[in-house]
């Protein structure tokens, strides 16, 4: 019989985590074991005891909830179930890191591991992302270059006609195949490829930690697989509090650490202050070419404070 480990981290979504410890009842069957590990980082709101009421009433024997004692951000919660609660265990055979923000469709567990067993190069299968109305998400991309840093900030639909390629997200994503990296919300990977290439970078609080550890899986020889029969929904923005469907908000100061901390580990110092130049230029033709159609400028607010603020400094140590 197979073994999945499920890691959710929790950081006050309680409720949100209920409704996804449901969603995995139906996904138990004859020839695979669930074990759900919920590691609370430190909420300060009753989660562990109201995570563990709703186990207890609903009977729900495969799951545990538990204080991880801080919250160290993504990589570090992730990590820290694995290190503590999976690995030591034997029977576990593939572990499913799991949004606290999502639930997922019939089969979307077997579906990761179908992908990851008839593929032997693959070292991580990440699900189909869908919000709750059935419409797709994000969740297969080409890894972030300095390159496309231009692209990203130009945000003008002529250049990305002319080179469809410099987009980061793979748009209209619909069948299974390989990719540079898929997103962290719901994403598989088999024990023994843990063994090798190693979990989460912890210095990652938020944002880019799968990214990077994708690039090592790939740089390690592994494949990265998008399993489109692995339909999952993810109400994004929900654990974060950074929405897609509200009005452009400020960027937390940690996206741009992690985002300047990616581009140096993957391309070297020069090349991650490159990326911001050529971000900050392609931003500067945004901005000329919404003024001349007298159009109002999108950006987050404090974009460019922000970036030169936060964006050439590496995260900063919180555990």
């Amino acid at each position: 019989m197979i073994c999945v480990a499920v890691v959710i981290v929790n950081y006050k979504t309680p409720e949100l985590v209920k409704v996804c410890l449901d969603s995995l009842v139906r996904e138990r069957s004859a020839g695979m074991r669930l074990k759900v590990y919920v590691g609370d980082a430190d909420s300060q709101d009753g989660s562990v005891e109201i995570v563990n009421r709703h186990i207890a009433e609903e009977g729900l024997d495969f799951c545990s909830c538990f204080s991880i004692g801080t919250n160290g951000g993504f990589a570090y919660g992730n990590n820290y179930i694995v290190q503590h609660k999976v690995m030591d265990d034997a029977e576990v055979d593939y572990v499913h890191f799991l949004n606290p923000d999502t639930y997922v469709h019939p089969g979307a567990i077997a579906a990761l591991v179908d992908v990851l067993r008839t593929h032997p190069k693959a070292g991580v299968a990440g699900s189909r992302l869908e919000n709750p109305d059935g419409s797709l998400r994000a969740y297969g991309f080409r890894f972030p270059a300095p390159w496309r840093e231009f692209f990203r900030g130009a945000r003008l639909s002529v250049l990305d006609r002319l080179v469809p390629s410099a987009a980061v997200k793979i748009p209209d994503l619909r069948h299974t195949r390989p990719v540079d990296w898929v997103t962290g919300a719901s994403f598989m990977m088999p024990r023994g490829v843990i063994d090798r290439v190693g979990l989460m970078d912890p210095e990652y609080f938020l944002y880019f930690e799968e990214t990077d550890l994708m690039s090592r899986m790939r740089r390690a020889g592994y494949e990265v697989w998008h399993a489109s029969d692995s339909r999952v929904v993810h109400l994004q923005g929900a654990a974060t509090g950074v929405k897609s469907d509200e009005p452009v908000k400020r960027v937390p100061a940690y996206w741009y650490e992690s985002r300047f901390k990616f581009f140096r580990d993957r391309y070297g110092p020069a090349r991650a202050i490159l990326a911001n130049l050529l971000f900050l230029a392609g931003d500067l033709l945004y901005r000329a070419h919404r003024s001349v159609r007298r159009q109002p400028i999108e950006d987050p607010p404090f974009l460019w404070r922000d970036m030169f603020v936060h964006g050439f400094s590496l995260p900063r140590r919180r555990v």
